[in-house]
């Protein structure tokens, strides 16, 4: 498996939030000493990250590249990052697992149970992280509001509603020259994998930090 994460140097929401200390270490790197069995590749506008890669012997496994300038910018899906990275770096045959740093809970073990049920004999095209959830779901209409999955007049157990899976984004897993070739982390033969509240947090708010800060010293 070849482990891709993208890393800006600036945050929209929370300032340096890939730089700021997370359990004694920064974000990114938290991240990336992790997953030193894997063959990382990190995608970044930081030159503060390609010289810490380089300088970290802890990182040896870790290879830092910048950005293509035509790449910068926050409206850059991050499709067209993992299309370029699949592009120089991979073989069709290999399987790519897109993370990010600010995903801490992510465990190795996760990540190396999705590559099993990849190349497994199933034959699935892709592994989609999900939450699932069994709950009443309500959606809004330009005539008021209307059920998704369940009938209010007709009270049901939520456990006996029907299953909706969410892509949380904890991590997606798919093979290099299908992205090239369609341009989509999931393909046509999906498996979603579910992953638990606690390993699924992601840092995208200042609550959200606070939230993790709590849940690491615990």
């Amino acid at each position: 498996v070849k482990v891709f994460i993208p890393i800006k140097e600036n945050s929209q929401r929370v300032s340096r939030k890939n730089f700021r200390e997370f359990s004694g270490l920064p974000l990114y790197k938290h991240t990336l000493y992790k997953l030193k069995d894997f063959d990382v590749y990190v995608d970044t506008d930081s030159e503060e990250i390609i010289g810490e890669v380089l300088a970290d012997e802890k990182l040896s496994h870790v290879t830092a590249y910048m950005r293509q300038p035509e790449l910068l910018g926050d409206e850059t899906p991050v499709c067209d990052l993992i299309q370029y990275f699949s592009e120089f770096y991979c073989e069709d045959s290999d399987i790519i697992c897109q993370v990010h740093v600010t995903s801490p809970f992510l465990t190795a073990k996760t990540l190396t149970d999705a590559e099993g049920i990849l190349s497994g004999i199933e034959n699935f095209d892709s592994v989609v992280s999900c939450n699932i959830l069994q709950t009443r779901l309500w959606r809004e209409e330009d005539y008021g509001m209307c059920p998704v999955n369940h009938n209010p007049t007709k009270l049901e157990q939520t456990q006996d509603l029907p299953r909706y899976y969410e892509e949380n984004s904890l991590f997606y897993m798919f093979y290099a020259g299908e992205i090239l070739k369609t341009g989509n982390r999931i393909g046509k033969r999906p498996y979603f994998y579910a992953t638990s509240p606690f390993e699924s947090h992601d840092i995208d708010t200042e609550d959200d930090w606070d939230l993790a800060t709590i849940l690491v010293n615990k």
